[in-house]
């Protein structure tokens, strides 16, 4: 199926976590089919003093208030991905590094995490259309990150009525990084619960993918099975990607191309004066055997 359904990013210039309608006035103009909503933990010196938590800590119904702007008269085309804590280092308020901690394996952190995301989307007005979470370490086996994203969409059908695509995003310095680590854990997902085969799936970073696969890099992404992916994370180290770049993405974009459905789209770039750009190169790449087959005859 040719083209794709563009996420627009978090950018920095959107105020705290904001609300829907002014990510929407961003992305709305550049075609993007969904905006991006952070979930994640208390993250910086200021979220600790607007809330009184600390940094890494869930986020109470009081957090997301202070943090969220609540909007009205959401129009019908608007939809929103929810991405969740990415469990990344971070600094807090006495300059001490701290790394929230993703424990899928514990079934009460899970319950306090999937009331979390309600909590968020109950003051936001509408669920959303997909959430993506991360991997953490490898105390999270592949049967407990399926069992929760399991969870997960059951939570979201019981508080809303919706079953929202949850996908799991590879990271290279978490348990699921490599393509063989994510074919494993597909097997693993359609072993244990084949029914939310098509309600979950990857959120493929080929960023990360090359950090992790180093020189196996090259034909890493054909060892993915095309059912897991549903969407792709693209830059050039949080850059805008160009053709010269390392990563090959002529191989990256032969695999959006090559999907059964539609696959989504999100440019990770952190400046609005980039997310254009990053969605021109996307187009063109997605364009480019078009274009060949277009050339005359030699």
């Amino acid at each position: 199926m040719p083209g794709a359904d563009y996420i627009y990013p978090n950018v920095t210039e959107i105020a705290r976590r904001s609300g829907l309608l002014e990510r929407w006035g961003l992305a709305e103009p550049l075609g993007c089919t969904y905006v991006e909503v952070p979930a994640d933990f208390i993250k910086n010196r200021t979220e600790v003093e607007r809330t009184g938590q600390e940094i890494g800590s869930m986020l109470s119904r009081s957090s997301v208030e202070h943090l969220y702007e609540q909007d009205t008269d959401l129009p019908g085309t608007l939809a929103y991905v929810l991405h969740t804590e990415p469990a990344v280092p971070r600094r807090d308020q006495h300059g001490r590094q701290v790394r929230a901690e993703l424990r899928w394996r514990d079934p009460e952190w899970l319950a306090a995490f999937g009331d979390m995301l309600l909590e968020i989307e109950d003051y936001l007005g509408v669920p959303p259309e997909i959430i993506e979470i991360h991997p953490g370490d490898r105390k999270n086996t592949h049967a407990d990150i399926v069992e929760a994203m399991h969870t997960l969409i059951a939570a979201q059908w019981n508080a809303f009525g919706v079953e929202p695509l949850v996908l799991l995003e590879n990271h290279s310095d978490q348990s699921v990084a490599t393509a063989g680590r994510i074919r494993a854990f597909w097997t693993t997902l359609k072993d244990l619960h084949p029914e939310i085969a098509g309600l979950a799936g990857i959120a493929l970073d080929p960023w990360h993918l090359r950090a992790a696969a180093k020189e196996e890099f090259p034909g890493a992404i054909g060892e993915i099975p095309a059912d897991a992916l549903r969407a792709f994370h693209i830059h050039n180290n949080l850059m805008p990607p160009a053709a010269d770049d390392t990563i090959p993405w002529q191989e990256v974009f032969s695999a959006v191309r090559g999907l059964p459905g539609r696959a989504c789209i999100k440019p990770v770039v952190y400046q609005k004066s980039r997310v254009a750009e990053a969605i021109a190169f996307c187009e063109e790449m997605l364009a480019a055997p078009r274009a060949a087959y277009a050339a005359p005859p030699a």
